[in-house]
């Protein structure tokens, strides 16, 4: 049961940290359900609730920021509103695409599109465009330190197992 276990938990650290690039879908919320499995797989004995309560932050705080990142960050750059919604639909678009890093770029070709289709002074739609783009990276940034954080946790945990 130990390997299932540990299969769980390293399935999930990897398909969250595979996400991580993906605008919208979070990786640290996979990352947690692969911790979760390995807790309920070993009977919450290294990782315990405690443990998760932290881990379930970690991730919250992660997915958070990748569903946040480009929208806020345009709109922070003063952006239109055009700008973020065509990143939100072309990153949607994009998940039917089998392209490594096709979801990325399609949101910004989505971005460009809601820019020059949403109207507005030729600044503000630059704006808008760059801080979308800006947005995906900041919110790939927020969502690996959330998968990293919940593999930190197992990781403590496992080491204070052994340990103690």
């Amino acid at each position: 049961m130990l390997t299932l276990a540990w299969m769980c938990a390293i399935v999930g650290l990897g398909l969250g940290l595979a996400l991580v690039p993906i605008p919208g879908l979070p990786g640290s919320a996979v990352a947690l359900l692969g911790l979760v499995a390995f807790a309920a797989l070993t009977e919450f004995e290294p990782v315990g609730k405690e443990a998760l309560v932290i881990a379930a932050a970690l991730a919250m705080t992660g997915a958070a920021g990748q569903l946040l990142g480009a929208p806020m960050a345009g709109r922070g750059l003063g952006g239109g509103g055009g700008a973020a919604t065509g990143a939100a639909l072309g990153a949607a678009l994009g998940v039917f695409l089998p392209v490594p890093g096709a979801i990325m770029a399609v949101a910004i070709c989505g971005a460009v599109a809601g820019a020059v289709l949403g109207g507005g002074p030729l600044t503000e739609r630059v704006r808008g465009v760059s801080g979308a783009a800006a947005g995906c990276v900041v919110a790939a940034a927020w969502d690996l330190l959330g998968v990293l954080g919940v593999g930190a946790v197992l990781a403590v945990a496992d080491v204070t197992r052994s340990v103690g």
